[in-house]
């Protein structure tokens, strides 16, 4: 009896669609909920890597660290969409996932930035998505280089998410916003106010500091500060629950205390101050120029030397209040003894505001330029005469042009 062998046509090797589709659904929910990697938490390691590889500066190559966290995050949600139509004729396979993976990737930034990603963070998307499609694509066959980029990629990305400040110094950041609220009505309007938070702020933590680690005490009173008077996205960054029972009441203190007469630089002063104690100074005073060039693209609000000087200040007053012991409790007695608002940040009257990137470039030199160095020279010039910074004259920024 003659045997009949029927030929059953084969089928790609490789992890099971099934997992390819949980595995990117899995993905996509941690790109919609995990915080993005960004230049200032970026791995030491992988920055020194960068800069090592790329002769970048440390603020630029911290950014490109982060753009290549990103990229690893994206590119990875792309693999395992296509992972997951890999028993689709392989046409109909491109074809849903070139689609499909962009559409994921862009509702994950949707969910996790709280808005409609812009332009550039759309083309990023799509970019790295599809690039991630197209290599599961070329090692469709080959099960064991799958599983071990898959790892990589996943585990590289997790390593970079910011794990946030310790239980202890948040919970004594909340005390410390907690008894900075309960005085909240009997702070004075203006600058008056401004002064009036940080001596609220510092007593609290001179109170604390003989039966705590005064730079404990002083790191706390500055992330109280920063969540308060500058934004509740430092909660986030410090990985540390934001208590909207109290956003009336910070809505308010924020409107009514200023910082030279202006509502604005209260807030630029003291997420810088915060990002200071969450990283360190040089990472802060980056992350600071860097938005400030963002705000010169078209439809932001324009590169301001003012708003860098703040920044410059606010971290320079947490880097003299957390130093060390000695310099934790120098600064809490200046506090005490009394300060006003121009102690904290010098005058930004006469500095350029509202400057298009083009005109950054044209007219200014971009950062290095000349005149822009005049301008950064004048600033340090002024922040040495403001009493609560100890007349530090450390450079002013250490970022190269992007």
């Amino acid at each position: 009896m003659e045997r009949v062998i029927i030929h059953q046509p084969s089928r790609p090797a490789g992890l099971s669609p099934v997992v390819g589709c949980a595995a990117a659904l899995v993905w996509f929910a941690i790109l919609s909920v995990a915080p993005d990697p960004r230049p200032l938490g970026a791995p030491d390691v992988a920055v020194n890597a960068v800069s090592k590889i790329t002769s970048l500066a440390d603020a630029s190559a911290r950014a490109a660290t982060a753009l290549l966290l990103r990229a690893c995050g994206l590119g990875l949600l792309g693999f395992l969409v296509a992972m997951g139509c890999s028993r689709l004729p392989r046409w109909q396979s491109i074809i849903v996932t070139f689609v499909g993976a962009p559409i994921l990737a862009i509702a994950a930034m949707w969910a996790n930035y709280g808005y409609f990603p812009i332009s550039l963070q759309i083309q990023f998307a799509i970019a790295f998505t599809i690039i991630g499609a197209a290599t599961e694509l070329a090692l469709r066959a080959n099960r064991t280089a799958k599983l071990m980029l898959v790892l990589g990629l996943a585990g590289f990305f997790m390593w970079a998410i910011p794990r946030g400040v310790s239980t202890d110094l948040e919970r004594s950041a909340r005390i410390a916003g907690v008894q900075l609220l309960s005085n909240a009505e009997d702070i004075p309007a203006g600058d008056p106010g401004f002064a009036e938070c940080v001596a609220i702020a510092f007593q609290f933590a001179e109170e604390n500091s003989p039966a705590a680690d005064p730079v404990h005490t002083n790191q706390a009173a500055i992330l109280a500060l920063g969540v308060i008077l500058g934004d509740e996205y430092v909660a986030t960054l410090a990985r540390s629950a934001f208590d909207g029972s109290h956003h009336k009441a910070i809505g308010r203190l924020r409107r009514k205390v200023k910082l030279h007469g202006r509502g604005d630089l209260p807030r630029h002063y003291w997420v810088s101050a915060a990002l200071s104690v969450l990283s360190d100074g040089n990472r802060s005073t980056a992350v600071g120029a860097i938005k400030e060039l963002m705000d010169s693209n078209p439809g932001g609000s324009g590169f301001s030397f003012a708003d860098l000087t703040a920044d410059r200040a606010g971290v320079l007053l947490a880097q003299r209040a957390t130093q060390n012991a000695a310099s934790a409790l120098a600064f809490q007695a200046e506090v005490r003894d009394g300060l006003k608002a121009g102690d904290y940040c010098p005058p930004v009257a006469g500095l350029p505001e509202g400057i298009s990137r083009e005109q950054f470039q044209s007219v200014y030199g971009g950062l290095g330029g000349e005149r822009t160095n005049q301008i950064l020279d004048e600033i340090k010039q002024r922040l040495q005469q403001c009493r609560a910074l100890g007349g530090h004259s450390e450079e002013l920024i250490e970022v190269q042009p992007l």
